[in-house]
């Protein structure tokens, strides 16, 4: 099931982001101006290629390539794609179009937190020509013919260059990863749904995400697409355990020494996570496919509150 349609004309593609399915996924949209949501990792491209051909149509199609933000899971082959792609035009947040055009800061910043694992992760980085990009500000629309448009909206909390779209045909928004990820019992090996914030480096702030939370909230959608992964319907359940995730992870910084250990934070990321499960009714055993995201939640939280002591916030 590496593509499925998920709304009017409407399509997910499995990017399998470490050669793995159900992890992080682009969206198509079929119409007058064919457009594509995300193009994750460089490592991801012939996924997304093969995708788009499964569904009838080639980069040389597309005439709209969105990334909600600079994150390399999210946008990473986005140099790649628009190669491939002559008549598309990238659009972007304001903070996050400069990386893209020039990622050299995005390289050195993601290599900080992956080092030498960052070409396997993730492939290679290449810049956007800058006549190719169109910068998204706050409540700007994209027409898509049809009737179909699409608004940004400027959403940080996770990065400071993150927008999230909102699709008024399914009345669906596209979150990256504002409201958190979605876990598949195709990825945990569960028998259910798992949903939780993603507070990974450089820029998550509880606080501004919560407000990013309320906003979106206030468009009424009735879905969310989340990158990682698929769509959540109705939407008000993942904005429920978004915020409880973010309250959740408030308490722990709350008890946490400014010197805490990172591997503290993830042990009580862990144990929160085990009580959330349990109070779901389900009785899990092994979380280790969350270890990664726990690892990364973990740093973005150190990270987090060595901003907040040094006013850097």
């Amino acid at each position: 099931m590496a593509v499925f349609e998920v709304g009017e004309n409407l399509f997910v593609v499995d990017l399998f982001e470490g050669a793995r399915p159900f992890r992080s996924s682009a969206y198509f949209i079929r119409g007058p101006e064919p457009t594509l949501i995300e193009t994750g990792s460089s490592n991801g491209h012939t996924y997304l290629i093969d995708g788009l051909k499964e569904l009838g149509y080639t980069p040389q199609d597309l005439k709209h390539i969105v990334v909600t933000h600079a994150h390399l899971d999210h946008a990473g082959g986005a140099g790649l794609m628009m190669r491939s792609a002559p008549d598309a035009v990238l659009h972007a947040h304001p903070r996050a179009a400069r990386h893209l055009i020039d990622p050299s800061r995005l390289d050195a910043g993601t290599r900080a937190v992956y080092g030498n694992a960052m070409d396997a992760l993730y492939g290679p980085l290449l810049p956007v020509p800058s006549d190719r990009v169109v910068v998204q500000e706050d409540g700007s629309v994209l027409e898509l013919g049809n009737g179909r448009n699409l608004t940004f909206y400027d959403t940080p909390g996770h990065a400071k260059h993150h927008m999230c779209v909102f699709d008024n045909v399914t009345r669906g928004i596209f979150s990256g990863d504002t409201v958190g990820i979605r876990y598949w019992p195709q990825r945990t090996g569960w028998d259910f749904f798992f949903g939780f914030p993603t507070t990974s480096p450089s820029d998550f702030d509880p606080d501004v995400m919560l407000a990013s939370l309320d906003k979106l909230e206030r468009l009424n959608p009735e879905v969310v697409y989340h990158t990682h992964f698929g769509p959540t319907r109705p939407a008000a359940q993942a904005f429920d355990f978004s915020r409880r995730g973010v309250y959740a992870i408030q308490n722990i910084i709350a008890g946490l020494k400014d010197d805490a250990d990172p591997s503290l934070v993830e042990q009580q990321l862990l144990e929160h996570m085990k009580h959330e499960v349990a109070h779901l009714a389900h009785p899990v055993e092994d979380f280790s496919e969350l270890g990664l995201d726990i690892n990364l939640n973990a740093q973005g939280i150190i990270v987090y509150m060595q901003k907040k002591k040094a006013g850097k916030l």
